[in-house]
This record gives structure tokens, sequence and C-alpha cells, in this order.
């Protein structure tokens, strides 16, 4: 009889426990989705070939690439008369700039700022 009491007792003892941690935990909050736009093919495919034309009506030959928030590839095109080597220097440069969030041109900057510092400490 005391063994059932027992049992008894320790089964409502777990059943307290479980029932206030439930009641402890916070309620989910209502989720909001995050709302971001991205590049659709179309639009990547005219900032590819802008890029494209104006280097080519500047005397360069090159490839271009467009990536996305991830820094998956949306578009990539070689350039006519380009080295192989150009399209991963392409993409490169594209994620680079997505992984700092600014022009690659201002990375060059900050790493020619940061060379003359060290140049400076140097002498």
């Amino acid at each position: 009889m005391q063994s059932s009491r027992l049992r008894l007792s320790a089964t409502a003892v777990t059943s307290t426990c479980a029932l206030i941690c439930t009641l402890a935990l916070p309620a989910p909050a209502a989720a909001q989705l995050l709302d971001h736009k991205d590049f659709t093919a179309s639009i990547a495919m005219t900032i590819v070939q802008t890029a494209i034309e104006t280097c080519k009506a500047n005397g360069y030959a090159v490839s271009a690439t467009v990536v996305g928030r991830n820094g998956e590839i949306i578009v990539q095109v070689r350039g006519g008369n380009t080295a192989p080597h150009t399209i991963e220097n392409s993409f490169r440069k594209a994620s680079t700039a997505r992984t700092f969030r600014s022009p690659s041109g201002a990375l060059v900057e900050r790493v020619k700022a940061g060379i003359d510092k060290i140049a400076d400490q140097l002498k």
C-alpha cells in the first residue's frame, strides 16, 4: 500500500514539475519574415553586359560576374578575346565586393592605405 502511495506521489511530483516547466517557457513570438530584394536574372544580365561593353570601350577585354547575397553566381559572362583566368578573377572580385559590402575599388584603396601605414612604421 505504501509502495503504491510513493509511486503516486512521485508521479504527482513529476507531473507538477513538468507542468511548471511548460508554463514557465515563453510563448513563441509571432514570426516576422525578412523582406529582402534580390537581382533578377534580367537585371543581372544587364549589369554584366553594361560592364563588359564599358570596359571594351575603354580598351579592356574582361569577364563579368554578378553574385547574389550569399555569394552565389547569378550571371557570369566571359568577354570576347579574354584570357581563361578572367572568369575566375571576375568571380573573386564580385565575391570580395559582396563580402565587404563595398565596391572593389574601395578595397584597393584600403589596402594601399594599409601598405603606406606599414611602410611608415618600418622607416
